[in-house]
């Protein structure tokens, strides 16, 4: 069993949002002005394409796009008075980035795309998902850029090390590091590797699929193996402790008697499909709210009734038949009906599914120990050139609280400066939320070595 991390979600009050140009334009002094907020914008917020492409539909916009590439690669200019337009990267040799979640790429194409970027900047892209870094070689490869200068490497920026980056030709310390600790689209997208809950899929939800060289993959347990075989109370402390879900115990034994019910049926209590988890912790809080409101139990009658009806597509018996004889087996074209339509229906309680399948991603693939393993074998200060920069963009409380923290020891060890606000970091613009709405729960935080 994976070892389960007690970390606390703290949901901090949100105060009035930074302007976060002015703030990153002084903290950037030390390396000289930054860039225009639109040198690197193209009409439509991004890289140009080179044309339509079978990845156009996969593309997303990076989050927080202006602010990250500010603190990660500043224009090192030689002064206010040359009008050479010269960088620092002319004179002394490219800049190299590393990437260590390349994703689709686009915070790398950015980069690049950049004034200083178009011609100075080398990228290590890093990634767990194999197929997510087969597509971000495919989306370069369409831009309108010099795809030699990205290199990408199949693994964890937990194995960021001198030793890998003299393997990919990169010197041993770099000038920018950034890890974006948020879900690629493409993962949500496909429905056969099991992260969503809109879409029917099995229960898998691991990064890295691939094989290794004993035919084994660095993510041996799936969501289906935590959902089946994990007690209740350590599914709990997964829902509690990686999402903060106030109904954990509850949905956790939910979840175990159902597996009974289903080992009734001779159907070996295994819980198979996104969609059927998803109906489980529906019918959880379900009943929960109807416990906690009763006088709304009749008036909702009807909809109880029919959200009930596709208990029958697993083959569970309804609640409505108690002890009598359950019905026979759905017909197969009644049950992919029935699928279709709990597909396409509207998530109820919405909230408490989507925590409890990003608290069993965290688990599968053991999220938060790769930040902390980053932090706690000080790949940042072995890695870094003076003046290099770390940026981490984090989504939800529990790995904010875990990247403030130790930027903190980092700052207090006198080796690295605070470029962001210590309480808040950076936030979106509202005006990025409504346009880009996975920026909504983002913080930037970053540090910069200084010895």
């Amino acid at each position: 069993m994976n070892r389960i991390h007690p970390i606390v979600f703290r949901l901090t009050a949100a105060s009035t949002r930074r302007d976060a140009t002015d703030t990153v334009s002084f903290l950037c002094s030390r390396l000289g002005p930054g860039r225009s907020s639109s040198s690197s914008l193209s009409s439509s917020g991004r890289p140009k394409n080179k044309g339509a492409g079978p990845l156009d539909s996969q593309l997303h916009v990076p989050v927080m796009r202006e602010e990250v590439l500010k603190l990660w690669l500043p224009e090192r200019q030689h002064g206010d008075d040359d009008e050479s337009g010269e960088t620092f990267g002319d004179t002394f040799g490219p800049i190299h980035l590393i990437d260590g979640t390349v994703g689709l790429g686009g915070h790398t194409l950015a980069a690049m795309d950049s004034r200083t970027g178009r011609r100075n900047v080398r990228v290590l892209g890093i990634d767990r998902d194999e197929s997510v870094l087969a597509k971000a070689k495919k989306r370069i490869v369409l831009e309108d850029t010099d795809d030699s200068r990205v290199t990408f490497h199949h693994g964890s920026f937990s194995e960021i090390s001198p030793d890998l980056l003299n393997h990919y030709s990169f010197p041993p310390k770099a000038d920018g590091i950034l890890m974006d600790l948020g879900m690629c689209s493409v993962q949500l997208d496909n429905a056969a590797r099991g992260f969503t809950f809109r879409k029917h899929g099995p229960l898998d939800m691991r990064f890295n699929t691939t094989p290794n060289k004993s035919g084994k993959t660095s993510n041996p347990i799936r969501a289906r193996d935590i959902i089946n075989e994990w007690p209740a109370s350590d599914m709990a402390l997964v829902f509690k402790n990686f999402a903060d879900e106030p109904y954990a115990v509850e949905i956790a034994a939910d979840i175990v008697q159902w597996r009974k019910s289903l080992s009734r049926k001779g159907r070996g209590g295994d819980i198979r499909s996104t969609l059927e988890l998803r109906y489980i912790i529906e019918e959880a809080i379900e009943k929960i709210v109807s416990k906690e409101n009763k006088k709304q139990k009749t008036k909702k009658a009807g909809k109880k009734h029919d959200f009930d009806q596709f208990r029958m597509i697993w083959q569970s018996p309804p609640k409505t038949f108690g002890k009598s004889r359950p019905p026979p087996p759905l017909a197969k074209k009644k049950k992919e009906k029935l699928l279709s339509q709990y597909e396409e229906r509207r998530i109820r309680h919405a909230n408490h599914v989507m925590r409890c399948f990003q608290a069993l991603r965290i688990e599968v693939n053991d999220e938060l120990e790769h930040v902390r393993s980053f932090f706690e074998l000080g790949i940042a200060s072995r890695c870094l050139e003076i003046c290099g920069r770390l940026v981490v963009i984090a989504f939800h409380p529990g790995e904010d609280l875990l990247v403030r923290e130790a930027m903190g020891g980092m700052v207090a060890s006198g080796e690295f400066e605070l470029l962001t606000p210590e309480e808040e970091g950076l936030r979106p613009t509202l005006d990025e939320v409504k346009i880009n709405g996975r920026s909504r729960t983002a913080r930037v935080r970053a540090v910069q070595r200084i010895r």
